[in-house]
C-alpha cells in the first residue's frame, strides 16, 4: 500500500485573511461562499414548508446543514470540470448553478429554475419531469445529474472521468454520495474501476452518519445497530490503494482546501481520490422522518457546529467583514429564494401532450438508405442461397475444402466476402473505431482473451489497451460507465459476456442510461452500445443461457438489436454505434459460428427496419436472431412437404419495432404466427401479436380484422433453461413445432 489517510481535523488550517493574502481566493469568493450557504439554505428550509403544504410533491431529501461541502469542494473546481450528484442533491445542484452564473441576473434565474423543477413547472431544469431527486442542469453546468437509486450515481462518474482522460481534456469529475451507498456493491466495483483504470475521480463522501434510519458506525439509541465496523469510511481508500483524506465538513474552508488539494491530484496524475466530508443533516432522510435513531443532544452539538456560524465567525474573526455585512448576504439570499418561489408558483405546468416527448433521441433514416438496404439485403440473400448450394453440390471431399470453394465463388460472382457472425461483429467495431476516436470498447475479457466468443478478436492489437479496455467482473460499473462516458461524448460499446448478468446491472442500463434523456428534460445523450449474448445452445444452463429481451424491451428509452446472420449482425452492429440512443445489441451464443455473406462495402442497417427474409402469401411467421433461421427452415418443409407458403420476417430490431411491415405482411397472409426463444409469459411474441391487432391502417380499418385465424405464440416453456440437451432443445421451439403450428393456423 503505498497511501495512508490524512486527517485534516487535526492539521491547523490557514485562515480566510491568510488565504486571501497569499492569493489562493479573494474577499469576494469568501464571501460569495456564504450567499451560496445561504441561498441553499434558504432554499431548503422553504422546500421543507412547500412539502408541508403539498404545493411540492413526492419525497425531496434535504441538505440542510452539509452545505459547506458542496460549497467548498465546487469553488475549487475550474469551469468545465464535471459533477455526479445523488438524491440529497440540491446543494450541489445550487452550488455548481452559482459557479456557472456570471451575473445576478444568472444566479436568479438558476434558482428559479431550480425551485421550478421541485415544484414539476414546465419552467424547470429538466421541464418538470426530474423533480427532487433527479435535479441537474446537464447541458450548460457539466452536471451529470441526480438519481433516486443509493449508489447509482458512482459508476457514470467513473465513466465520466474516464472520457475525460481519453479526450486529454485535463477535466477532473467530482462524484458526491452519502456514507449509505459506501456499503453498496456499486461503491465497490465503481471505487475499483476507477483506482485500477487510473481515473482522475474525486470522491467526495458525505459521512453525515446515518443511511436513512440506520447509524453507520453506531448510536446511543436502543435498539440500533449500524451498517458498519468501521468508523472512517476514508479508511478503505487502502483497500484500493488511492489517497484518502478526513475533513470537518462543517467548515467550508476546509472543505475547499482539502478539494483543490484532491483536484489537483487527479488533474496532473490521472488517479482517484476519496475524501471524506463528516457533516450532519438536520432535517431527517425525507420530511416524514421522526428522527428517532439520534438524540436531541446529538443533534444539539452538531448545530452549534452549523456551516454558516462557522463560516461567518471566520469572516468576523479575521476582521473581513462586520456582522452588519454579513446580515446584508443573509438578506440577499433570502430574497432570492422567495423570488424564486414566487417564480415557479407563477410558472405553467407542463403540456401534457408533451408526456411521451425526448424519451428517445428522434432518429431517422432518409428514405434512398432504408430502400438500398432492401436491394442489398436481396442481394445477400441470394448470395446466401448461392453459397449454400455450391456447398452442397461441389462434391468436395471435405465440409472445409467446400466451404472454401464456396466462398471464393460467391467473392467473385457478388464480390462479397463469406465470414461467421462472431467475425462480422469484430469487423464492425474495429470499422467504427477507425472512423470515430470517440469509439471505444471495453468490459470482461475484450482485450487480450478476444471475448468469451471471439467477438472482439484483434481489437487490442490494433487499438492498444487504452481503447480496448479488460476491466473486473463487474456489471454495474460496467454499464454505468459506460452511461457516464456517453454523457460525456463518448461512444463506448461495452461487452456483458451474458445477458443472464445483465440482472446485476439493469439499475445503471435502465434507472440511468435509459431515463437519463428524459428526466433530465430531453438535454442529455446516452450514445452508447451494451453487447451481450443470450440463448440455448451450449447446455450451459440457467444462469449462462436465457434470453431476456424482453425485459429489455419493457424500459422506455432502450434499444434493443438482435441479429440473425453475419451482414445483419455487421450492418446493425455498426448503425447502433452511430445512434444516439443507447442500444442494447445482443447476439446469439449459437449462431457465432454461423457463416454468410457480407459485402466488402461501408454499410449500415437502420434499427427498426425489419427484413423480410422468405416472401411468401399463406402465413407470415415474424421472428428474429436465431429462431429466424429456424423459420427459414420451417418454411423451406412446409413449402416442400405440405405446398404452404410462408413469409418470413426477421425483425433485427426489436425496439424501435417495425410492426409496419409486420402488419402489412399479415393483412395479406391472414395468419400470424410469433416466434421466440424467450419465455412464453410477458414475451416478445405477445408484445407483437397485441401490437398487431391494435395496428390502424391508413384506411381505418384495425390488424384484427384482417386475421383469419388466431394469432399462435412459439416461445421457451415456462422453465429456467435446463442443461441435458435434449430438455434444453425440448424447451424451445423446434423446426417440427413451427411447422405443426403453421398447419395449425392454415386448417391442414
Amino acid at each position: 500500500m503505498n497511501f495512508s489517510i490524512e486527517d485534516t481535523r487535526k492539521q491547523a488550517l490557514p485562515t480566510v485573511k491568510e488565504l486571501i493574502g497569499s492569493g489562493v481566493i479573494t474577499l469576494e469568493q469568501a464571501k460569495d461562499w456564504l450567499r451560496t450557504i445561504y441561498e441553499i439554505r434558504f432554499f431548503e428550509e422553504k422546500v421543507y414548508d412547500l412539502l408541508g403544504q403539498n404545493i411540492i410533491k413526492g419525497a425531496s431529501h434535504l441538505y440542510a446543514g452539509q452545505e459547506a461541502v458542496a460549497t467548498g469542494a465546487i469553488a475549487a473546481m475550474e469551469h468545465g470540470d464535471v459533477i455526479g450528484s445523488t438524491h440529497r442533491g440540491h446543494g450541489h445542484c445550487g452550488a455548481v448553478g452559482n459557479k456557472y452564473a456570471n451575473s445576478d441576473q444568472e444566479r436568479q434565474a438558476h434558482w428559479n429554475a431550480m425551485m421550478a423543477e421541485l415544484m414539476g413547472k414546465e419552467t424547470g431544469y429538466c421541464k418538470g419531469r426530474g423533480g427532487s431527486m433527479h435535479i441537474a442542469e446537464v447541458e450548460r453546468q457539466n452536471n451529470l445529474g441526480s438519481t433516486g437509486i443509493v449508489g447509482g450515481n458512482q459508476p457514470p462518474a467513473v465513466g465520466a472521468a474516464l472520457a475525460e482522460k481519453f479526450k486529454n481534456s485535463g477535466k477532473v469529475v467530482l462524484s458526491f454520495f452519502g456514507d449509505g451507498s459506501c456499503n453498496t456493491g456499486t461503491f465497490h466495483e465503481s471505487m475499483n474501476m476507477a483506482a485500477t483504470l487510473k481515473a482522475p475521480l474525486v470522491v467526495f463522501i458525505e459521512n453525515n452518519l446515518y443511511g436513512m434510519s440506520v447509524p453507520f458506525s453506531g448510536s446511543e439509541i436502543e435498539g440500533t445497530r449500524c451498517a458498519s465496523s468501521i468508523q472512517d469510511i476514508a479508511v478503505r481508500s487502502v483497500a484500493y490503494d488511492v489517497p484518502g483524506m478526513i475533513v470537518d465538513g462543517q467548515d467550508t474552508v476546509a472543505v475547499f482546501l482539502a478539494a483543490r488539494k484532491a483536484i489537483e491530484r487527479a488533474r496532473k496524475q490521472n488517479e482517484m481520490m476519496i475524501v471524506e466530508c463528516k457533516t450532519y443533516r438536520w432535517y431527517g432522510h425525507s420530511r416524514s422522518d421522526p428522527r428517532a435513531y439520534r438524540t436531541k443532544a446529538e443533534e444539539k452539538t452538531w448545530h452549534e457546529r452549523d456551516p454558516i456560524t462557522v463560516l461567518r465567525n471566520r469572516l468576523v474573526s479575521d476582521g473581513l467583514c462586520a456582522e452588519q455585512e454579513l446580515d446584508q448576504i443573509k438578506d440577499k439570499a433570502f430574497t432570492s429564494i422567495e423570488d424564486a418561489t414566487q417564480f415557479a408558483m407563477n410558472s405553467p405546468w407542463p403540456n401534457g401532450a408533451d408526456v411521451a416527448k425526448d424519451v428517445y433521441v428522434e432518429e431517422t433514416y432518409p428514405a434512398q438508405i432504408v430502400a438500398n438496404e432492401q436491394q442489398m439485403a436481396t442481394k445477400v440473400r441470394e448470395a446466401t442461397a448461392a453459397f449454400e448450394k455450391i456447398v452442397a453440390t461441389c462434391g468436395a471431399k471435405t465440409k472445409k475444402e467446400a466451404t472454401d470453394l464456396a466462398k471464393a465463388q460467391i467473392k467473385s460472382q457478388f464480390g462479397m466476402d463469406v465470414v461467421n457472425i462472431a467475425s462480422a461483429v469484430s469487423a464492425a467495431q474495429a470499422e467504427e473505431m477507425r472512423r470515430d476516436p470517440k469509439v471505444f470498447v471495453f468490459g470482461e475479457d475484450v482485450g487480450l482473451y478476444g471475448g468469451a466468443y471471439q467477438a472482439t478478436r484483434g481489437l487490442l492489437e490494433e487499438f492498444g489497451k487504452e481503447r480496448v479496455i479488460d476491466t473486473a467482473i463487474s456489471e454495474a460499473a460496467i454499464a454505468g460507465a459506460a452511461v457516464g462516458a456517453a454523457l460525456r461524448g463518448m461512444r463506448p460499446v461495452a461487452e456483458i459476456m451474458y445477458v443472464d448478468f445483465l440482472t446485476i446491472a439493469m439499475d445503471q442500463l435502465v434507472h440511468v442510461g435509459a431515463y437519463n434523456r428524459y428526466m433530465f428534460g430531453g438535454k442529455a445523450k446516452v450514445p452508447m452500445v451494451l453487447r451481450t449474448e443470450g440463448g440455448l445452445g451450449r447446455c450451459i444452463a440457467a444462469h449462462h443461457s436465457e434470453s431476456l429481451e424482453a425485459w429489455l424491451m419493457h424500459p422506455p428509452g432502450l434499444y434493443v438489436v438482435m441479429p440473425s446472420t453475419p451482414y445483419d449482425a455487421k450492418g446493425l452492429l455498426k448503425a447502433a454505434i452511430r445512434s444516439d440512443n443507447p442500444v442494447v445489441f445482443i447476439e446469439h451464443k449459437a449462431t457465432y459460428g454461423q457463416v454468410g455473406p457480407v459485402p466488402t462495402d461501408d454499410y449500415i442497417i437502420p434499427l427498426g427496419v425489419a427484413d423480410i427474409k422468405r416472401p411468401g402469401n399463406d402465413a407470415t411467421i415474424v421472428s428474429y436472431s436465431r429462431m429466424a433461421m429456424r423459420a427459414l427452415e420451417a418454411a423451406k418443409v412446409l413449402a416442400d412437404r405440405h405446398g404452404i407458403d410462408v413469409e418470413v420476417i426477421d425483425l433485427r430490431t426489436l425496439k424501435p419495432l417495425d410492426m409496419k411491415t409486420v402488419a402489412e405482411s399479415v393483412r395479406r397472409t391472414g395468419r400470424l404466427i410469433t416466434l421466440s426463444e424467450g419465455f412464453c409469459w410477458c414475451g416478445a411474441g405477445r408484445e407483437i401479436a397485441g401490437q398487431y391487432m391494435e395496428y390502424e391502417f391508413d384506411d381505418g380499418t384495425r390488424g384484427f380484422d384482417y386475421l383469419d385465424s388466431r394469432p399462435i405464440n412459439l416461445a421457451a416453456k415456462d422453465v429456467p433453461p435446463p442443461m441435458s440437451e435434449p430438455l434444453e432443445e425440448a424447451s424451445i421451439p423446434g423446426v417440427a413445432d413451427i411447422v405443426e403450428a403453421v398447419k395449425l393456423s392454415v386448417g391442414q
